[in-house]
């Protein structure tokens, strides 16, 4: 479970990265939410100790990364760490 919260901290420090350096103004709100359902992910593995408690829900965050494009090498990495905890959480893109 250590390593599921490295990449779900690496993940959520993209996001906030991405956060504080967009440019763009409609980027704001989708980074904002995916750091809403990060911030849930966590609590939920956090209180449960596991994987199934998660799945749903990343699901549900892999069709809004889907529907949410950031743009530039910032929304780059933040897909890249996302479909790094997908993998290994189990949840396929």
């Amino acid at each position: 479970m250590d390593e599921i919260f490295g990449i779900l901290t690496e993940y959520t420090l993209a996001l906030k990265a991405g956060l504080d350096s967009t440019s763009q103004a409609n980027e704001r709100p989708l980074i904002t939410r995916h750091l809403v359902a990060a911030a849930e992910i966590y609590a939920l593995l956090h209180s449960t100790g596991n994987l199934e408690s998660v799945q749903e829900l990343v699901k549900s965050e892999v069709r809004a990364h889907g529907w949410s494009f950031i743009s530039g090498q910032t929304g780059d990495t933040i897909a890249k760490k996302w479909v790094e905890f997908t993998n290994a959480v189990g949840v396929r893109q």
